[in-house]
């Protein structure tokens, strides 16, 4: 919407510019002083008589004026030239701030910071997390989708999973950033941990802390489902349960991907 308002006001200064330069009323025609002054007439005159001599002083003719073609409209070249520029200055100003406009204006129909519809059912993504043991990644919404494995009355006294309506719905949208630094933390199969590379944080399949230097739990979005619709709002972000906070998974299943020291 915005780019097409940039065209339009683009299209209709440069209109409005080139209709004033075309449409600009006339100048006045200006004349030749080819006659001599009725005074100069009067002095050669007398001065040429019989017998008559006198000193006269002659005055100068007026300068011939230049003449002006009939087509020759109101707008002098410097004037044109003076339009013209701030005419793109003024169309260069406005593209700038709509383009600036366009770049800060807020777009919410999908992707990270709106409210996203995950595209599997939610029985195809509890058979998707059950069949290959790990959680469902949404890139658009840069968040791991995986399935409470506690008590759901337990998680009720854990403001971190009642405000993402984990009780409710038993599912999780686990936002993949770290807690410590911001690095983006994979998961790791032999583990079924999440496991930071940077500085060895890690985290149990529902976001808990278990070790390194993160100080709590990941961090989550809260999850509406809608029939079978698996819905999470990117916009709003949860604070991770505390450290300490361990309502399932304490030990990793197997190996650790990631061996950096744990604080």
């Amino acid at each position: 919407m915005i780019a097409g308002l940039v065209v339009v006001a683009t299209v209709a200064a440069w209109a409005g510019f080139m209709a004033y330069v075309v449409l600009g009323k006339k100048r006045p025609e200006e004349q030749f002083a080819d006659e001599p002054s009725q005074e100069l007439v009067g002095a050669r005159t007398a001065a040429t008589a019989p017998g008559y001599v006198v000193e006269l002083e002659v005055p100068e003719p007026a300068p011939r004026a230049r003449r002006i073609d009939e087509d020759v409209r109101g707008v002098s070249r410097r004037k044109f030239l003076n339009l013209a520029w701030f005419t793109a200055l003024g169309i260069g100003t406005l593209n700038f701030l709509l383009a600036s406009l366009d770049f800060m204006w807020p777009r919410l129909r999908g992707g990270f910071g709106a409210s996203i519809t995950v595209d599997l059912s939610l029985d195809e993504l509890r058979n998707y997390v059950d069949q290959r043991q790990e959680p469902y990644f949404v890139s658009d919404g840069r968040f791991f989708i995986a399935f409470y494995q506690g008590d759901p009355a337990e998680a009720e006294d854990i403001p971190a999973y009642k405000q993402a309506n984990t009780p409710q719905t038993g599912v999780l949208a686990l936002y993949r950033k770290c807690v410590h630094l911001g690095c983006s933390v994979p998961w790791c199969h032999p583990s079924q941990w999440f496991e930071c590379p940077c500085h060895g944080s890690k985290y149990s399949v529902t976001g808990e802390y278990r070790d390194g230097p993160a100080p709590r739990g990941l961090d989550r979005f809260p999850v509406e489902i809608r029939g079978q619709q698996v819905v999470v709002d990117t916009s709003t972000l949860i604070t991770g349960p505390p450290r300490g906070t361990t309502t399932s998974q304490p030990q990793p299943e197997g190996e650790h991907c990631v061996t950096v020291a744990s604080e």
